[in-house]
């Protein structure tokens, strides 16, 4: 039985930390899902729309050879991940923008979440205004 991981995000301002974290994911098992986060939940999340439309947020993610599938998803839950993905592992990133990280994982069992850490991350300094920007407005990556 092959081992699936699921690793979920918004992907907005799509960088190289973005690229890290899924390439990462994407070695510890056989097939990687990811989820892209709706706009609304990031309004929720946020308070305010992703600059990247989804459609080309979900774009992005599916043209990455690291990547088996995408999907869109409002959030993570148990039940989807365990019964509809056959999900073995949750990813989680450890405070990268715009991924979900251990604390958004409410509900998902521990010993199904894999921590991965902080890679590299954008070194634009227009890029990082904008996501510390964002961020200063929300305590939620």
């Amino acid at each position: 039985m092959s081992r699936i991981g699921c690793l979920a995000g918004v992907f907005d301002l799509f960088h190289v930390g973005h690229v890290d974290v899924l390439e990462r994911a994407r070695r510890v098992c056989d097939r990687l899902v990811v989820g892209v986060l709706t706009d609304e939940w990031a309004i929720d999340a946020w308070g305010q729309r992703p600059f990247v439309p989804l459609v080309e947020r979900v774009q992005i993610i599916e043209h990455l050879r690291c990547v088996d599938e995408v999907v869109v998803v409002d959030g993570v839950r148990p039940e989807w991940l365990t019964g509809v993905l056959g999900a073995r592992t949750m990813f989680a990133a450890s405070r990268l923008d715009g991924v979900l990280g251990v604390e958004e994982l409410d509900g998902i069992p521990a010993e199904l979440i894999t921590v991965l850490p902080l890679g590299r991350d954008s070194r634009s300094p227009i890029l990082r205004a904008a996501i510390d920007q964002r961020q200063s407005r929300s305590s939620v990556a």
